[in-house]
C-alpha cells in the first residue's frame, strides 16, 4: 500500500448531491429528523424548515416571524393552496431539495398557482420559458389568460390576449374550452372590444346561449346580463367610431334597436365601418363588376404547402381561391418556390426562385401566371438573349419583409436583380419569352429593393446594396435610388438622391407607392417622404400615416416564424402581422384616418405574400367563404422536440454564438449566399 512518492497534502471531496441531497431526500421518505409536515387535502409531505425557508420567501417569513406556524409541527395548506393535482406540491418540495423541476402541459397551471403562492419567482420564470417553447396554444390560451394575469405573469397574459384577439371570432367561440370559463371571465372577454370586434352579433348570441346551456342551473342567473352586455358592445362601438369620424349623430343610433344598427350576420367592426366614410372609399371601387381585393399566399416549400386566399375590401370577408395548392404546386419546377407576386387586371403573377439557400444561375426566369377569371395557371420561362458566358450569373433577392421587387409596366414584367455582381433591371417579354438586362447606374450587389410604377411608363427603384471585392465579401453598405423610362429604355440622367434611410433600416415596413401622381414613402406613425421630381430630392410631407395600435418589436427576429407584410392599395396601406403562432392581425392605415383600422385577420398562419388588385364581383361570389381558422396547417408547423429536453436559462446552458465568430473582417449579407458553379457542366435550355 505504501509508495516511494510521498504526498504531504491531498484534498478529498464528495459530490454535494451524494453527500447532502440524497440523505435529506431519504429523511423525507422516512420522516426522520424532519421538523415540519405540510398537509394538503389529507396528504402529508415531510420536509425541513431550513430547506423550505431558503427557497421560498413565504416559508422564510412564516418561520422567522412571530407566527403560529413557527412553533407548529404540522402546517395545513388545504384552505390556502387550490390545485387540481396534489402531487404538484410534492414536485415543488422536491425541487427545493434538488433544483430540478419537470414541467408538462398537464401540470403547468398548478405549478403557476403554487409557485406564486410560495413567492418562488424562479419557478414562475421557468413556467414562462416553458410556455414560450410552443406550449401556449388555442387549447389553453383562455385559461392561461386569466390565470397568468392573476398570478402576475404579465408577459404570458399579453401573449394569450393577442392570441384571443386574433382567433376569438373564427376558432375560440366554436370550441368547448370557452364553455368552461366562469361567468366573470366570460364577461371580461365580451366587454373587451379588441376581442369581439370581428365577431357578428348573431355569433355572440349563439355563444352566450351555448355557455348558458353548458350548466343551466348555475348559469341561468347570468342570462339577462349577457344579453345586455353584447347589446351595449354594439352601441359603444358605434358611438366610438362616430365620434372618431364625426360623421353621424351617435344618439340617433342608440335609439334604434340592435337589428337596425347592425346586420346580425356581419362582424360588428364591419357593420360600423359601413356607416362611415372610411369604408366608402372601398365601396366607390365597385366600378361595374369590379371590386378591390387583397391576394395573399401561404408558401411552405418544406411542407409542400401552397394556399391562395382573397380578401374583399368591400365586405371584409376572406375567401378560398378556387385553385388548389396541389394544382399550383404541379406547375412549379423542381427546387423552385414562390417568392413574390403581383396582380394586374385579371392576372396574378407569381415569381419563382430557387428554394435552396443560395442563388442559382438564372439562365431562366420563371413566372407562374394565374388567370383570375378562368382559374387556370401557365408557366412562363424567360431566357436570356445574350450569348452564354461561363462567368455569367443572375441572382435575385428574397426577403420576407421586402420580397424581390417585381412590377408590371407597359405589358411586361420587370424584376430587380443582379448580373455578375452588379444591380440590373430585367425586362421579361411575354411575346418572345426573352428577358433583357439593363444595368442600374452606380449599383453593386443589390440585396433588397422596392419598386413603383407611375403612368405605366416610369419605374422608380429604391434599393440597398453593398460594394467590396466580391459579391459575398461586401464591405460598404449603401442605399440607392433610380428611375427607369420604359419607353426609351434608359435610366434617369440626373442622379436622384436616395431618401435619408440607412442600410439597416431599409428592411423596416416602409412602403413605396404612388399617390395622386406623386411618389411617396410611408412609414406608420411618421411623416411621409415625397419625391420632388424637379429638384430630384426628397422632402418631408405633411401627410402622416397613423401608427399601429399593436406593432412588433423592431429588434425582434420575426422572420423566424411570422411575417410583417404590407400592401398599398389606391387609397390605403394594409399591414399584415404574424408575430407568433395563432396570432395574426391586419390593419389599414391612411392619412384620412385618425388611427389604424383593424380588419378581419387572415384565418391562417404564416402568411408569406400579399398584394392588392381587382377582381370581378361575379367571380368573387363564386368563391367559398374562408370563415373558420385553419388549425390543421398551423399545428403541422409545430415540431415537437423529442431528442432532448430544452434547457432553461439558469440550468447551466451557455451560448456558443461567440465561439463561431469568423476570423476574417468581411461581413456576409443575410441575403447573399455562395454557390459553387460547375463550369464544365453542360447547360441547356
Amino acid at each position: 500500500m505504501s509508495h516511494y512518492m510521498k504526498t504531504e497534502r491531498r484534498q478529498f471531496s464528495k459530490s454535494p448531491y451524494e453527500y447532502l441531497i440524497k440523505p435529506l431526500l431519504r429523511q423525507r421518505d422516512t420522516g426522520e429528523l424532519c421538523d415540519v409536515v405540510l398537509r394538503l387535502n389529507g396528504r402529508k409531505y415531510n420536509a425541513h424548515r431550513a430547506i423550505l425557508a431558503v427557497w421560498s420567501p413565504y416559508f422564510l417569513s412564516m418561520f422567522t416571524c412571530d407566527m403560529r406556524e413557527r412553533e407548529t409541527k404540522e402546517i395545513d395548506l388545504t384552505e390556502s393552496v387550490v390545485i387540481e393535482d396534489d402531487e404538484v406540491l410534492n414536485l415543488i418540495i422536491t425541487y427545493m431539495y434538488t433544483g430540478t423541476l419537470t414541467l408538462t402541459a398537464a401540470n403547468i397551471e398548478d405549478i403557476i398557482r403554487i409557485s406564486d403562492f410560495f413567492l418562488m419567482d424562479d419557478v414562475k420564470d421557468y413556467c414562462r420559458q416553458f410556455l414560450d417553447l410552443g406550449n401556449l396554444d388555442l387549447s389553453n390560451c383562455l385559461r392561461l389568460r386569466f390565470l397568468s394575469e392573476n398570478h402576475n405573469l404579465l408577459e404570458v397574459a399579453n401573449s394569450c390576449q393577442q392570441m384571443i384577439e386574433s382567433r376569438f371570432h373564427d376558432y375560440l367561440i366554436y370550441h368547448d374550452e370557452i364553455l368552461e370559463l366562469p361567468g366573470t371571465c366570460l364577461f371580461n372577454l365580451l366587454e373587451d372590444s379588441r376581442v369581439v370586434k370581428h365577431t357578428s352579433y348573431n355569433e355572440l348570441k349563439k355563444l352566450t346561449q351555448r355557455w348558458l346551456d353548458y350548466d343551466p342551473e348555475a348559469r341561468h342567473k347570468y342570462q339577462a346580463d349577457l344579453q345586455t352586455c353584447i347589446k351595449l358592445w354594439v352601441f359603444d362601438h358605434v358611438e366610438e367610431n362616430s365620434i372618431a369620424k364625426n360623421d353621424m349623430n351617435s344618439s340617433s343610433v342608440i335609439m334604434e334597436p340592435t337589428s337596425q344598427v347592425t346586420n346580425g350576420n356581419v362582424p360588428l367592426s364591419v357593420s360600423c365601418f359601413e356607416m362611415f366614410s372610411c369604408n366608402s372609399l372601398h365601396k366607390k371601387k365597385l366600378m361595374g363588376d369590379i371590386t378591390e381585393v387583397l391576394f395573399t399566399a401561404v408558401c411552405n416549400p418544406g411542407m409542400k404547402f401552397i394556399k391562395l386566399c382573397v380578401y374583399s375590401l368591400a365586405d371584409h370577408k376572406w375567401y378560398h381561391f378556387p385553385l388548389s395548392g396541389e394544382e399550383i404546386a404541379q406547375m412549379i419546377p423542381t427546387r423552385q418556390a414562390i417568392s413574390t407576386m403581383i396582380a394586374n387586371k385579371n392576372m396574378l403573377f407569381l415569381y419563382l426562385c430557387s428554394s435552396f439557400p443560395y442563388p442559382t444561375d438564372m439562365l431562366k426566369i420563371s413566372i407562374l401566371s394565374v388567370d383570375l377569371v378562368k382559374c387556370q395557371t401557365s408557366l412562363h420561362s424567360f431566357q436570356t438573349i445574350d450569348s452564354y458566358n461561363p462567368c455569367y450569373r443572375t441572382t435575385l433577392t428574397n426577403c420576407r419583409t421586402v420580397p424581390p421587387a417585381i412590377v408590371y409596366c407597359s405589358h411586361s414584367l420587370y424584376v430587380v436583380g443582379n448580373k455578375e455582381g452588379t444591380g440590373h433591371l430585367f425586362l421579361c417579354n411575354f411575346d418572345n419569352h426573352h428577358y433583357t438586362c439593363y444595368q442600374i447606374p452606380g449599383s453593386r450587389f443589390i440585396s433588397l429593393a422596392r419598386a413603383a410604377v407611375m403612368d405605366d411608363r416610369f419605374i422608380f427603384l429604391w434599393y440597398r446594396y453593398r460594394t467590396g471585392p466580391s459579391e459575398e465579401f461586401s464591405i460598404k453598405k449603401s442605399v440607392g435610388f433610380a428611375m427607369f423610362d420604359v419607353k426609351t429604355k434608359t435610366f434617369n440622367a440626373v442622379e436622384i438622391v436616395p431618401p435619408d434611410i440607412n442600410y439597416d433600416d431599409f428592411a423596416k415596413p416602409y412602403t413605396l407607392c404612388i399617390r395622386d401622381g406623386t411618389l411617396l414613402i410611408y412609414y406608420p406613425g411618421k411623416s411621409a417622404l415625397v419625391l420632388d421630381e424637379v429638384r430630384c430630392k426628397w422632402i418631408i410631407s405633411l401627410r402622416k400615416m397613423p401608427a399601429l395600435r399593436t406593432t412588433m418589436d423592431e429588434n425582434s427576429d420575426t422572420a423566424a416564424y411570422g411575417c410583417h407584410l404590407q400592401a398599398p392599395t389606391e387609397h390605403s396601406i394594409f399591414m399584415l402581422n404574424n408575430e407568433a403562432p395563432f396570432t395574426t392581425s391586419m390593419y389599414e392605415v391612411q392619412e384620412a384616418y385618425p388611427y389604424a383600422l383593424s380588419h378581419t385577420p387572415p384565418p391562417i398562419d404564416n402568411m408569406s405574400l400579399v398584394t392588392s388588385g381587382y377582381i370581378s364581383t361575379s367571380s368573387l361570389l363564386r368563391y367559398e367563404a374562408f370563415e373558420r381558422y385553419d388549425e390543421i396547417y398551423t399545428s403541422a408547423l409545430h415540431v415537437i422536440m423529442r431528442v432532448s429536453d430544452p434547457e432553461t436559462e439558469e440550468s447551466g446552458a451557455t451560448s456558443n454564438s461567440e465561439e463561431h465568430d469568423s476570423d476574417n473582417d468581411y461581413e456576409y449579407d443575410e441575403d447573399i449566399y455562395d454557390y459553387d458553379y460547375d463550369l464544365d457542366a453542360d447547360f441547356s435550355f
